[in-house]
């Protein structure tokens, strides 16, 4: 039986990783050039992006634990050896 393959999941949280990271970083360097639009709406927006890069992260470690897992129990269950 073959691992699983997450190439598209994969793609979705490195873009909304790298997303994230971006926005916190254009806000960082509005507000160090002054700009008081980047400071208000970083108190709102930087939160939420760290929240977004650490739910992402701890989803997909879940979700491929657990994919991982059944993969492995279908593997022991399998009549014809796992061919």
């Amino acid at each position: 039986m073959n691992k699983p393959s997450y190439s598209t999941s994969r793609l979705y949280i490195w873009a909304s990783f790298v997303l994230a990271w971006t926005v916190i970083l254009v806000l960082a360097i509005g507000a160090m050039r002054g700009s008081e639009q980047a400071v208000a709406f970083g108190a709102t927006a930087v939160p939420s992006m760290v929240m977004l890069i650490a739910s992402t992260l701890g989803i997909h470690r879940f979700s491929g634990s657990m994919d991982f897992r059944n993969a492995a129990l279908a593997k022991s269950t399998d009549p014809e050896g796992g061919v």
